[in-house]
């Protein structure tokens, strides 16, 4: 119960990371507004306008990166320069790694919120269903706090730890096709679906939109299972690194 008092400490924290603020926040604004004014007018061929998939999918996408706060503070609390304190504090290690990433995922999911108020009652755009993308938001948070931990806990230098989550999102966003097309084969085409958490999200919001719920829920418990499973693994993990 002691890791409690921690969480007004941690929320803080989190506000106050700056970088954070400007990599997954300011960041996301800025071109959400430069590509409302570049796609503005623009419609599909089924009368959608162009920009509520592409505010969709950048939504979404800096999810893929929001453990990186996350990372930050347990290498910093746990394996660097807190980490004597820490290891004298009077409340269980394991837990506070936990609350760290339980609040880190709470916050970026926040951030997530933010921006689509901004795109709906700034921008224009008009979400569907709020609590559905919300909910979809929330696995791709807690799926990169997850991947982040993971790898913090099994690299032992935090500088290439945060280099692997860079290629973890990034990797997915170019599976996903967002970037140019990727070769046509059932390696490529398996990873750029269903094994691809990024396509899966937008894919199950897609779907959800469409009243197809059978096939959105399919898609969005195939990231929960991914989530299930590497929360097993990190507790694995994270329980030897921190002996």
């Amino acid at each position: 119960m002691r890791v409690l008092s921690t969480t007004k400490f941690t929320m803080l924290r989190l506000v106050r990371n700056y970088i954070g603020l400007l990599l997954l926040l300011i960041v996301p604004i800025v071109m959400l507004t430069i590509f409302s004014l570049i796609l503005s007018g623009m419609t599909n061929e089924e009368g959608n306008p162009y920009f509520n998939e592409t505010a969709l999918t950048m939504v979404l996408t800096f999810q893929l990166f929001g453990g990186s706060s996350v990372m930050h503070y347990l290498n910093y609390d746990l394996f660097t320069l807190n980490r004597e304190r820490m290891f004298v504090a009077p409340f269980n290690r394991t837990m506070y790694a936990l609350s760290i990433m339980i609040f880190g995922s709470i916050f970026s999911v926040l951030l997530g919120i933010v921006l689509m108020i901004y795109s709906q009652y700034v921008l224009g755009m008009v979400w569907n269903n709020w609590a559905w993308t919300i909910y979809l938001i929330t696995l791709m948070s807690v799926l990169s706090s997850i991947v982040c931990v993971i790898f913090t806990c099994v690299v032992k230098k935090f500088k290439l730890a945060g280099r692997l989550s860079e290629i973890y999102g990034v990797g997915f966003v170019m599976l996903a096709g967002l970037f140019f097309p990727m070769p046509q084969n059932a390696v490529f085409d398996f990873l750029g679906s269903y094994g691809n958490p990024l396509t899966l999200s937008i894919g199950a919001v897609r779907a959800g939109g469409n009243g197809n719920w059978a096939e959105a829920w399919l898609q969005a418990n195939i990231v929960l299972a991914a989530i299930v499973t590497l929360f097993l693994v990190m507790i694995v993990v994270g329980r030897k690194r921190l002996k």
